[in-house]
């Protein structure tokens, strides 16, 4: 779907739903916390930080941040906006590939589950690159292309809600080529609740890996 349709997916989901994470597209609402709280531990505690949550939706994964950080959320969904404000986030609607931030404005830059709604993703990685400051980090999550799980459901859903998914060898890549290094990476096994963080991927284990988290730290001068 293109940017406009998605925006009214959202829009609507939201409407529904307000401020539930059922107004994202995630399998159910213990799927989302699992993810958001392994996650967020493989963070670690955060204090006086600037976050960027892009696409942040109704702002229920960056919310447990904004006790001790200012966290800015942007989302095209200006419905989801209103619910993700009342939950404590800085929040504009902007474009992920044209944001009205100054380079290196960022310690912190997450994008949840936003990256398979769109096929031409670096521009948005780029972007996102652009306002990381130098030591800081980039976090990406995404689905994975190399799971048996969604290889098999694609063979009898007629219909899915993402645009592509991912190989964690190419957002490796990607982050190397932006200038990011130290990647790694947390796979989550759904409908297990268990997770693997690792600096490296490949073999029988990651067949089974149905989205992941990748991580890494923009190098300086």
């Amino acid at each position: 779907m293109g940017n406009s349709q998605w925006q009214q997916y959202f829009d609507q989901k939201a409407a529904t739903h307000g401020a539930s994470v059922k107004s994202s597209d995630y399998f159910d609402d213990d799927s989302f916390f699992v993810q958001r709280d392994h996650i967020l531990q493989w963070i670690g505690p955060l204090a006086g930080k600037r976050i960027l949550d892009a696409g942040c939706g109704v702002g229920a994964f960056s919310e447990p941040w904004t006790r001790a950080n200012t966290v800015v959320g942007v989302d095209f969904s200006e419905k989801s906006l209103e619910f993700a404000a009342a939950r404590g986030l800085q929040t504009l609607s902007a474009d992920l590939t044209a944001l009205p931030f100054e380079s290196g404005s960022f310690d912190l830059v997450v994008c949840i589950g936003v990256i398979q709604l769109i096929e031409n993703y670096q521009p948005v990685l780029a972007e996102l690159a652009r306002v990381t400051k130098r030591g800081g980090m980039l976090l990406v999550q995404t689905l994975h292309r190399g799971s048996l799980q969604r290889k098999l459901l694609g063979l009898v859903e007629r219909s899915k809600k993402f645009d592509r998914m991912y190989e964690m060898a190419e957002l490796r890549d990607e982050f190397d080529r932006l200038g990011f290094g130290e990647a790694s990476f947390l796979k989550q096994y759904h409908p297990f609740k268990t997770v693997a963080s690792s600096d490296s991927f490949g073999g029988p284990a990651d067949w089974f890996c149905t989205s992941f988290a990748i991580r890494g730290i923009k190098r300086g001068e």
